[in-house]
């Protein structure tokens, strides 16, 4: 077996590896310093993400709402003056629509604070929130009524299912 010289510091360490070793060598000096932590000044701290509300409250107060707006699209009232349509007609309407699949889109990312995403399960769950109602948001920021009305069955899928998984019904 061929043996090498390398040289990893100057006048520090010197060492002697045989030529199939090298390559490992290096991998791991290299994979270990990718994988060291910053320490450095420059380092940017993890922000404290922390619940402020518990999981009833934030689904009453935030989750609910905005889904509520979405699943309003394929609603339909029934009164002693008839049938109306609950979908939205004017920009006014439209914008609620937008504003709640927004919210509910970025309230998935308060879902996903450490100490409430304790499981892969739950994770799973609030991923699927999280593309339904991102298509929601594009949808209703394209007035794509039918598009609205189908992620607003598949919201209420998820949010079922996450419910029922979670003892919640």
């Amino acid at each position: 077996m061929k043996m090498i010289s390398m040289r990893f510091f100057p006048c520090v360490l010197r060492a002697t590896f045989p030529a199939f070793s090298r390559g490992a060598v290096v991998a791991v000096i290299v994979g270990c310093a990718l994988m060291a932590p910053l320490r450095g000044e420059d380092a940017v701290p993890m922000p404290p993400f922390r619940p402020y509300v518990d999981m009833k409250t934030f689904m009453e107060h935030v989750l609910t709402p905005a889904a509520t707006i979405i699943w309003r699209v394929n609603g339909v009232v029934i009164d002693a003056k008839g049938e109306h349509d609950l979908s939205p007609k004017s920009d006014a309407d439209w914008e609620q629509v937008v504003s709640g699949a927004a919210t509910l889109a970025e309230a998935t990312n308060a879902l996903m604070i450490p100490q409430r995403a304790n499981d892969w399960q739950w994770i799973y769950y609030v991923q699927k929130l999280a593309e339904a109602a991102n298509k929601a948001y594009v949808a209703a920021e394209a007035r794509d009524l039918k598009s609205v009305a189908e992620v607003s069955d598949r919201l209420d899928g998820i949010c079922a299912a996450c419910h029922r998984h979670y003892g919640l019904e």
